[in-house]
């Protein structure tokens, strides 16, 4: 981990971001931007970087890097859950879009993880929320799990295509 770096992002990592998103993800980037050195300036950009752009300018984008200060990864911290996580309860921090350059991903998931609790320390918050993919026999949720969160609640979200997108909610204290 001390091989990387983890900082806010900003509009000008929003290409990488985008990039990894929809490299580990088809679900949420439908087709690869064949121009993705312009998406800050498109007038009707898709949802999805809509929402990455919106994190971007709000200062939640953060960004993980190498020694040699190429984009690893990068993560979204809000004070707010998505729709299907069931209320808090508590004032938590929520980590969203966790996602790595294949080659990278353990490291970046550990220094992103690591900035996030972090983070919410420093924010006085206790409750850190965050939810994947329970694909592949659960592979991803063990990831999360040897960095230190517990599973909680099992969802399905209903996709545009009528299937659904089965996932967990974890969280850790902090």
């Amino acid at each position: 981990m001390r091989d990387m770096k983890v900082t806010a992002g900003g509009a000008d990592e929003v290409r990488d971001f985008v990039a990894m998103l929809h490299d580990h993800s088809s679900r949420l980037v439908l087709h690869r931007y064949p121009d993705l050195g312009h998406i800050v300036e498109w007038e009707n950009p898709s949802p999805i970087v809509k929402q990455v752009l919106g994190h971007a300018r709000a200062g939640e984008m953060r960004v993980c890097w190498d020694l040699l200060t190429r984009v690893t990864g990068g993560s979204v911290l809000t004070g707010e859950a998505p729709e299907f996580a069931p209320p808090a309860g508590e004032p938590e921090l929520y980590l969203h879009f966790l996602v790595t350059r294949v080659r990278f991903r353990q490291l970046s998931m550990a220094a992103l993880v690591a900035d996030a609790r972090a983070e919410a320390a420093r924010r006085g918050v206790r409750l850190l929320r965050t939810h994947c993919w329970t694909g592949e026999e659960g592979r991803v949720v063990r990831e999360y799990e040897e960095l230190g969160f517990t599973a909680t609640l099992e969802f399905e979200e209903l996709r545009a295509d009528g299937s659904f997108w089965p996932g967990q909610v974890l969280q850790m204290r902090v």
